[in-house]
């Protein structure tokens, strides 16, 4: 069942910044309990054989063209559970919060990011990353780009990352459907 929570992770890190947020985006960022969302989205895949074994890793997805997307949600005042669920993989995130940073974990890994609003789009910038608690070298580090944006009842989302040496892991953008009430 879908409520939504007034202490929710992303209001807890932007603070009154939440505010500023597209209705789409607050809506979304808001919800508590379990939601099953869909969608379509586009993914550009790794072209290198190094970059297919590091996606296959983290259940990155494969080269797609305008593809359904499911998308669950398990999200709690302490925690959010992300699956997506692309064609031929699930990939599962959980998010927390921690004092102005959101914390995404993906098992063992740790990725830090500040969230910064403009113009009611949301952008996550990446500050650091841990992998089983040890900080990565700054030039190990991914180069992660995410955003977010709502209109006309849907949330829309773009997402790549990169591996110094290896290059592009995955790089999607699509939409979720929020439904009536956006």
């Amino acid at each position: 069942m879908m409520t939504t929570s007034a202490q929710s992770v992303y209001r807890q890190v932007m603070g009154a910044d939440f505010n500023l947020l597209a209705a789409e985006l607050q809506r979304f960022h808001s919800m508590a309990g379990r939601a099953l969302l869909t969608g379509r989205f586009s993914v550009q895949g790794p072209d290198s054989h190094a970059g297919r074994l590091v996606s296959a890793l983290f259940a990155l997805p494969k080269t797609a063209a305008e593809t359904p997307f499911k998308f669950e949600l398990d999200a709690n005042p302490r925690q959010e559970t992300w699956r997506r669920h692309f064609p031929d993989r699930s990939m599962v995130s959980r998010m927390q919060a921690a004092p102005g940073m959101l914390i995404e974990r993906f098992g063992p890994i740790r990725f830090y990011f500040r969230l910064k609003t403009s113009e009611g789009q949301l952008s996550m910038l990446l500050q650091s990353v841990t992998v089983l608690g040890v900080p990565s070298p700054r030039f190990l580090m991914p180069k992660v780009s995410a955003h977010e944006s709502g209109a006309d009842g849907r949330l829309h989302f773009s997402v790549s990352a990169h591996l110094p040496v290896v290059g592009l892991l995955a790089e999607y953008r699509g939409y979720l459907e929020l439904g009536p009430g956006a």
